[in-house]
Protein backbone atom coordinates (compact mmCIF):
# COMPACT_ATOMS: atom_id res chain seq x y z
CA UNK A 1 0.00 0.00 0.00
CA UNK A 2 1.57 3.35 -0.99
CA UNK A 3 2.20 5.88 1.69
CA UNK A 4 -0.14 8.81 1.68
CA UNK A 5 1.51 12.14 1.32
CA UNK A 6 1.28 14.40 4.29
CA UNK A 7 0.05 17.84 3.39
CA UNK A 8 2.80 20.40 3.49
CA UNK A 9 2.23 22.91 6.20
CA UNK A 10 3.22 26.52 5.88
CA UNK A 11 5.90 27.32 8.47
CA UNK A 12 4.15 30.62 9.06
CA UNK A 13 0.39 30.17 9.50
CA UNK A 14 -0.23 33.91 9.85
CA UNK A 15 1.31 34.56 6.44
CA UNK A 16 -0.82 31.80 4.91
CA UNK A 17 -3.96 33.30 6.40
CA UNK A 18 -3.07 36.78 5.18
CA UNK A 19 -2.14 35.63 1.69
CA UNK A 20 -5.43 33.78 1.36
CA UNK A 21 -7.24 36.97 2.26
CA UNK A 22 -5.01 39.60 0.70
CA UNK A 23 -1.63 38.89 -0.93
CA UNK A 24 -0.55 42.53 -0.61
CA UNK A 25 -1.20 42.45 3.13
CA UNK A 26 0.80 39.23 3.43
CA UNK A 27 3.73 40.80 1.58
CA UNK A 28 3.64 43.91 3.76
CA UNK A 29 3.42 41.81 6.92
CA UNK A 30 6.42 39.72 5.83
CA UNK A 31 8.47 42.83 5.04
CA UNK A 32 7.70 44.34 8.44
CA UNK A 33 8.43 41.08 10.26
CA UNK A 34 11.69 40.59 8.38
CA UNK A 35 12.82 44.14 9.13
CA UNK A 36 11.99 43.78 12.84
CA UNK A 37 13.88 40.49 13.04
CA UNK A 38 16.90 41.93 11.24
CA UNK A 39 16.99 44.92 13.55
CA UNK A 40 16.63 42.80 16.70
CA UNK A 41 19.44 40.47 15.65
CA UNK A 42 21.69 43.41 14.80
CA UNK A 43 20.97 45.10 18.14
CA UNK A 44 21.66 41.92 20.13
CA UNK A 45 25.02 41.57 18.36
CA UNK A 46 25.91 45.20 19.14
CA UNK A 47 24.79 44.76 22.75
CA UNK A 48 27.12 41.78 23.16
CA UNK A 49 29.98 43.70 21.59
CA UNK A 50 29.37 46.63 23.94
CA UNK A 51 29.21 44.31 26.93
CA UNK A 52 32.54 42.73 26.00
CA UNK A 53 34.11 46.16 25.53
CA UNK A 54 32.73 47.41 28.87
CA UNK A 55 34.09 44.33 30.66
CA UNK A 56 37.53 45.09 29.19
CA UNK A 57 37.58 48.70 30.44
CA UNK A 58 40.41 49.52 32.83
CA UNK A 59 39.29 52.90 34.12
CA UNK A 60 36.01 54.56 35.09
CA UNK A 61 36.61 57.28 32.48
CA UNK A 62 36.97 54.73 29.71
CA UNK A 63 33.82 52.96 30.89
CA UNK A 64 31.86 56.21 31.01
CA UNK A 65 32.95 57.17 27.47
CA UNK A 66 32.06 53.73 26.15
CA UNK A 67 28.70 53.70 27.92
CA UNK A 68 27.70 57.16 26.69
CA UNK A 69 28.74 56.25 23.14
CA UNK A 70 26.75 53.03 23.36
CA UNK A 71 23.62 54.82 24.62
CA UNK A 72 23.88 57.54 21.98
CA UNK A 73 24.32 55.02 19.16
CA UNK A 74 21.50 52.79 20.45
CA UNK A 75 19.09 55.73 20.71
CA UNK A 76 19.95 56.78 17.15
CA UNK A 77 19.50 53.26 15.82
CA UNK A 78 16.13 52.84 17.55
CA UNK A 79 14.97 56.18 16.12
CA UNK A 80 16.12 55.13 12.64
CA UNK A 81 14.31 51.80 13.03
CA UNK A 82 11.12 53.56 14.08
CA UNK A 83 11.35 55.70 10.93
CA UNK A 84 11.85 52.61 8.77
CA UNK A 85 8.83 50.94 10.38
CA UNK A 86 6.66 54.00 9.77
CA UNK A 87 7.78 54.01 6.12
CA UNK A 88 6.96 50.32 5.71
CA UNK A 89 3.57 50.71 7.37
CA UNK A 90 2.77 53.80 5.30
CA UNK A 91 3.74 51.95 2.14
CA UNK A 92 1.58 48.99 3.16
CA UNK A 93 -1.38 51.21 4.03
CA UNK A 94 -1.18 53.16 0.77
CA UNK A 95 -1.39 49.94 -1.23
CA UNK A 96 -4.36 48.62 0.72
CA UNK A 97 -7.87 49.32 -0.36
CA UNK A 98 -9.62 51.67 2.02
CA UNK A 99 -12.31 50.21 4.20
CA UNK A 100 -15.63 51.82 3.60
CA UNK A 101 -18.09 52.11 6.41
CA UNK A 102 -20.54 54.32 4.59
CA UNK A 103 -23.44 52.75 2.82
CA UNK A 104 -23.97 53.08 -0.88
CA UNK A 105 -27.55 54.22 -1.25
CA UNK A 106 -27.88 53.32 -4.91
CA UNK A 107 -28.43 49.68 -3.95
CA UNK A 108 -31.88 50.35 -2.44
CA UNK A 109 -34.69 49.37 -4.83
CA UNK A 110 -37.37 52.01 -5.29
Amino acid sequence: MPKSKTPETDPNPMAAALSAFNPAAAQAWMEITTECTRFAMDRVQKDFEAQRAMMACTSPTELMELQSSYCRDAAQQYADQASRMVELMTKAASGASPLTTSRKYDDIPL
